[in-house]
């Protein structure tokens, strides 16, 4: 999520944005000090979120809010104030919402909870994308879909991704693969292969050293990859809302990983 926080006293701002972190850390959050500054960041970053100070010297909060809506219209524009007598004036304009200050972190992430345009996933430049939730599918920082060589290629970096950065042997990775086979040193000589055939996918894709090779394991760096089912166990709204009781669809291990998600998402 990228947002903007606007206030004349530009510590006031400082510290919506130093909450914003705490509650989204992989986004974007900036202060500004005055609304002009502030208009030319939402020109450059096109922000998800402005918080937006009401009364300012010069142009108010009010007034900025009806230049940002014509610079950027998806921006949700919430404002913070501490006199309640700008609640009408605000909703006339369409805000997405309005705070009393001082601002705390509840208050955020409740306005947060009910934005008016949804917050729509930017990309991450460089970054391999993988999701999760509905059928497992990986892509690209072109965006586009990587092709993997053979399905159970594909597999194995899915319940890599499901391990969240652990190391898994062989012997595991042979079980998941070939449930009902007996292992034996041809399996882990097609493991070998399929391990080969991944790395060669990635690497096509910029992306092989999200792979992690230790004594006789395999992992990722979770790290390197944006990740649905990690965003929302970080918490991101985003990713919260776009679970909707599907995960890794194409793979019987994957239904602990789903059960949790479902029956105990406290534990996260």
């Amino acid at each position: 999520m990228i947002t903007i926080s606007v206030d004349d006293q530009v510590n006031v701002a400082r510290e919506i944005v130093k909450m914003m972190e705490e509650i989204d850390p992989d986004g974007e959050h900036s202060a500004y000090g005055d609304p002009e500054t502030a208009l030319q960041g939402v020109k450059e970053k096109l922000p998800d979120v402005a918080w937006l100070d009401i009364e300012m010297p010069g142009i108010s909060g009010l007034e900025l809010a009806m230049e940002v809506k014509k610079v950027s219209p998806k921006t949700n524009i919430i404002f913070v104030t501490g006199h309640e007598k700008f609640a009408y004036q605000s909703f006339q304009l369409h805000a997405s919402g309005f705070i009393l200050k001082p601002a705390t972190r509840e208050a955020l992430e409740r306005e947060l909870g009910s934005l008016r345009n949804p917050v729509e996933r930017r990309e991450k430049k460089g970054v391999l994308r993988v999701q999760c939730f509905g059928n497992f599918e990986v892509f690209g920082s072109n965006g586009q879909p990587v092709n993997f060589q053979r399905t159970k290629s594909k597999e194995l970096f899915a319940y890599m991704i499901d391990r969240r950065g652990a190391l898994c042997s062989a012997n595991e990775l042979c079980g998941i693969l070939f449930e009902d086979r007996e292992q034996d040193r041809a399996l882990k000589n097609q493991l070998r292969v399929f391990m080969s055939k991944l790395r060669q996918d990635l690497a096509k894709a910029g992306a092989e050293d999200v792979l992690v090779k230790g004594w006789n394991a395999n992992g990722v760096d979770c790290s390197k990859v944006d990740c649905d089912y990690y965003n929302y166990l970080k918490g991101d709204t985003y990713a919260v809302n776009s679970f909707q009781g599907e995960y890794m669809t194409q793979y019987y291990w994957a239904e602990m990983t789903l059960g949790e998600l479902i029956m105990k998402p406290e534990r996260y």
